[in-house]
């Protein structure tokens, strides 16, 4: 009888711990296929007209985030943007927080090393800001020595410091037009585009000056464990060139095609 008994309770037991395995593994699986269903994307939000939210609707919206909305589309996948501080972006990617970046990321030969990137969506170049009663700053050669306003981690802090000039890092561009706008700083750098289409919709007391110095390339970056995703953004991108939905998108927001 005693037998009897504890052969039944194996049986239980075993029966039980089956039964949590199989659940368990079907949560996984389950879990997974949902995750391969969405493209996750890190973004600044705080970027005009690259990346910005909505004033009416708070959704994220720009260039960037329409650009990688059609890629997404292309690969069967729902975009999901998570955004994220300029100084934080590459180290959330690192830590996996998201699959990409869309944020005019310029492909540098140092972020190359570390990062992959997809085909270029856009060519641009910097160009420097000041007050607009600065008079003394008339391009990036005359930045040498002064105090130039940049976000942390950007391609142009290290353009700054290279012409001699000192960085001061702040949370976004706005910050950094506030500053300049009661000179707290001496200049600031951005991208052309960016000057072109949003600082004169801005009330603050600046200007551009100077011939852009530099001509950038701007991609999607991706981890470098995560090759086959390049390879498919890299596809969505080549047939959003090829049937005219790129250069669409890019007058959208700039009224000519930025993007070669």
């Amino acid at each position: 009888m005693k037998h009897t008994i504890k052969s039944l309770i194996a049986l239980a037991l075993t029966a039980v711990l089956l039964s949590a395995c199989g659940t368990s593994d079907q949560s996984k699986n389950t879990g997974s296929d949902k995750d391969k269903n969405v493209l996750t994307i890190g973004t600044e939000a705080t970027y005009p007209p690259f990346t910005y939210r909505d004033k009416k609707t708070n959704d994220i919206t720009g260039y960037d985030v329409d650009v990688a909305k059609e890629v997404a589309k292309r690969l069967d996948m729902k975009p999901k943007f998570v955004a994220t501080e300029w100084k934080n972006m590459f180290t959330s990617l690192d830590s996996k927080r998201f699959d990409m970046v869309a944020n005019q990321v310029t492909v540098t030969d140092e972020r190359k090393q570390k990062y992959d990137f997809s085909t270029p969506y856009t060519v641009s170049g910097g160009q420097v800001i000041v007050n607009k009663d600065n008079k003394d700053i008339k391009g990036i050669d005359d930045i040498k020595g002064k105090t130039v306003g940049t976000t942390q981690g950007s391609n142009y802090a290290k353009v700054a410091e290279e012409a001699g000039a000192k960085t001061k890092y702040y949370k976004g561009i706005a910050q950094v037009l506030a500053d300049l706008d009661v000179n707290r700083v001496d200049a600031a750098m951005n991208d052309q585009l960016f000057i072109l289409s949003e600082l004169k919709k801005t009330d603050y007391n600046v200007k551009a000056v100077g011939k852009p110095f530099n001509k950038n390339k701007m991609a999607f970056t991706f981890r470098k464990d995560d090759k086959e995703l390049v390879k498919k953004v890299n596809k969505a991108l080549e047939d959003m060139k090829k049937d005219g939905t790129l250069a669409k998108i890019s007058k959208k927001y700039f009224g000519e095609d930025v993007s070669e």
